[in-house]
């Protein structure tokens, strides 16, 4: 059986985006895109972007020092949201590794 078809029995069995999304761990929004057929994922740029704890597993170090470098510069981070939370492109990164080969 299909994701689709899931949403729809479920919304057939009389349960609303909301409640659906919570069963199956995802959005209300995504259930909505899932049920209306329009089924290509929604990425923000910032899910396009990599988190502090991505970045640490590719180089191989500590959370901290990916922070403290970002913080310095060794490392072009961008803050995003009210809580100032630190994302990288992938690009960036791999800029960095080029650089650090030499």
């Amino acid at each position: 059986m299909s994701r689709r078809d899931e949403v729809v029995g479920m919304v057939r069995r009389g349960l609303n985006f909301a409640a659906i999304g919570r069963e199956l761990g995802i959005s209300r929004e995504r259930v909505r895109q899932i049920y209306w057929g329009r089924l290509e994922p929604q990425r923000s740029q910032y899910r396009a972007m990599l988190r502090t704890k991505d970045v640490a597993r590719l180089l191989g170090i500590h959370i901290n020092t990916v922070r403290r470098w970002g913080d310095v510069g060794i490392l072009k981070s961008y803050r995003i949201g009210s809580r100032g939370d630190r994302r990288f492109r992938r690009e960036d990164i791999e800029d960095f590794l080029e650089r650090s080969k030499v």
